[in-house]
């Protein structure tokens, strides 16, 4: 009689500790080169940490009691439940088995489902399962990860010519006085954008607001106060790009807005091309050693596509995000 693979599902727990080590690593051993990971993932130790105190939740799938793949995922976010990652070992039955583990999640959060937006940005070997997604509940946007590389950053930006500032127009740093009002150009930028299917904060101005205190107080990488510029239209706030770190040798653009009746007029463009020469003048004056800047944009909407392709970004990659 052929042998029958007996699938079981668990939470982490202690007793799980020393045999589920493996797994993980094999994990983090290959975050970057199978799931694009920006990133390197928490060293197990503060891997077990963050879930005994309730940062990260993690199901573990066993095939014949052995630990073969795991998913986690965050509940503490008060908008969404934030699937992180479903990863296995091996080449059989992958699909099967983050299949297995994504209806298991489900299952473990059915309460909650009714109330929380759940998002999935389903990166590198994880793209198998999209063709499956919709049996799930989940529809799909399609993000391109867009890069500039400072290899070739001075005649890139050199390519770019800027249109003059009209009468009334002028650029200035971050300055916290302005939290509201671009709280106001966020909000009315990305409330009807895709974006807000995946993270409602987008549909508030509360919500906005988080977003922006999570920016700069650094919940999302180093805040980049002085590169970060607002533009100002006889002193009042028409738009705003972002700059932080994400990690100590890449940096990163989370939003550009600029006010919808100033739109057209490349504006967002002015905005991109002055953060991203003041970064890079960062770099030329030794302040910060960075290999690239890099943004996230619907690769569908194409005035933000080309914004970023005007100033000299090119799609490094591009993956699913997920949302039910």
């Amino acid at each position: 009689m052929a042998n029958i693979t007996v699938y079981k599902f668990d939470k982490f727990s202690e007793k799980y500790s020393g045999i589920f080590a493996g797994v993980y690593n094999d994990f983090r051993q290959n975050a970057s080169k199978d799931y694009n990971f920006e990133l390197e993932p928490l060293v197990y130790e503060d891997f077990v940490k963050s879930v005994n105190e309730g940062l990260i939740e993690c199901i573990i799938l066993f095939e014949q009691d052995i630990p073969t793949g795991f998913l986690t995922y965050t509940t503490v976010i008060s908008y969404s439940l934030e699937l992180n990652i479903i990863h296995v070992i091996g080449d059989e039955n992958t699909m099967q088995k983050r299949c297995l583990l994504l209806q298991k999640f489900l299952e473990e959060n059915s309460e909650l489902l009714p109330q929380k937006v759940v998002t999935y940005a389903v990166l590198g070997k994880q793209e198998e399962i999209v063709h499956e997604l919709p049996k799930f509940g989940f529809s799909v946007i399609n993000q391109s990860v867009m890069k500039f590389d400072f290899q070739n950053a001075g005649s890139t930006l050199s390519q770019t010519a800027l249109p003059r500032l009209k009468n009334g127009f002028r650029l200035t740093s971050w300055d916290d006085k302005y939290f509201n009002a671009v709280t106001e150009i966020i909000h009315n930028s990305f409330k009807q954008a895709t974006d807000a299917k995946f993270d409602p904060r987008f549909l508030s101005v509360s919500g906005c607001q988080d977003i922006i205190l999570k920016i700069i107080g650094g919940i999302y990488g180093e805040f980049l106060k002085d590169e970060t510029k607002i533009l100002l239209y006889k002193e009042k706030p028409a738009g705003i790009c972002f700059a932080n770190l994400t990690n100590s040798s890449i940096a990163n653009v989370p939003l550009v807005a600029v006010k919808e009746n100033l739109r057209g007029k490349a504006l967002g463009i002015y905005l991109l091309k002055t953060v991203v020469t003041e970064v890079w003048n960062s770099v030329l004056n030794g302040k910060r050693v960075l290999s690239e800047i890099n943004a996230t944009c619907d690769t569908n909407y194409l005035p933000a596509y080309k914004m970023y392709q005007a100033v000299g970004f090119n799609e490094e990659y591009s993956y699913k995000q997920a949302y039910r």
